[in-house]
């Protein structure tokens, strides 16, 4: 039963809710990480857009002007309308640029409240961690503690023990996992948890102790 403790004791380390709830930190932590780095990339790019659109918009409108210069110093009717036509077309082009720029800006403004909010966020699921961490070390060192009392009773009752069945008990435990022994309960092995029969059972209890094993998994059986 002290070997069947410590099985128990192991595998409530491995799945610790300490371990659990740090592991769930992290991953919060990395993904605010992940959504920071995406939103600065973003940003970068919307500074090239935004710098490239004005630099468009600001070549557009030159070309406006020059064009309404020249309007002014034209006579002929048809040559009139022909610029009038392009100084129009050129200010439609500067407004598609215009309203590209102000699309650029109200994304890297939401972009800017986005990241104000991931990176406060970021830095409490830091001071989180930090806390899990220490939780987990914690709650790692009292099942460490727990398994060395259980580890020493089982040194000391151990050594109680006749050599020859100590050595065909560490045999048959190494052989099942950790647990040689196993408890029957309600005509069901502890350790296979499948169904013994009645008639098994009446078996069992008449055999000796070194031969009442599971006829399923070999392991030894008490009642």
């Amino acid at each position: 039963m002290l070997d069947t403790t410590l099985e128990q004791l192991r595998h409530q380390f491995i799945t610790l809710p300490e371990r659990e709830a740090l592991a769930l930190v992290q991953k919060n932590a990395a993904d605010c990480t992940a959504k920071i780095s995406s939103g600065e990339m973003r940003q970068q790019e919307l500074e090239k857009l935004l710098s490239a659109a004005e630099a468009t918009s600001a070549t557009l409108r030159k070309k406006r002007e020059r064009l309404e210069q020249q309007m002014k110093t034209v006579i002929a009717p048809r040559e009139a309308e022909a610029l009038q036509h392009e100084i129009s077309t050129v200010g439609s082009e500067i407004d598609a640029v215009d309203e590209e720029s102000l699309a650029f800006m109200e994304e890297s403004e939401h972009i800017d409240s986005t990241l104000v909010a991931a990176r406060s966020a970021l830095i409490e699921l830091q001071a989180s961690e930090i806390a899990a961490t220490a939780s987990l070390q914690q709650a790692e060192e009292y099942k460490k503690a727990e398994a060395r009392d259980v580890e020493e009773k089982r040194h000391r009752l151990a050594d109680t023990l006749d050599e020859k069945w100590s050595a065909a008990y560490e045999l048959r435990r190494s052989q099942h996992k950790g647990i040689a022994v196993a408890k029957v309960k309600n005509h069901v092995c502890g350790g296979c948890h499948l169904d013994l029969s009645t008639s098994e059972v009446d078996l069992l209890k008449k055999e000796t102790d070194e031969n009442r094993e599971c006829p399923n998994c070999a392991r030894w059986l008490v009642f």
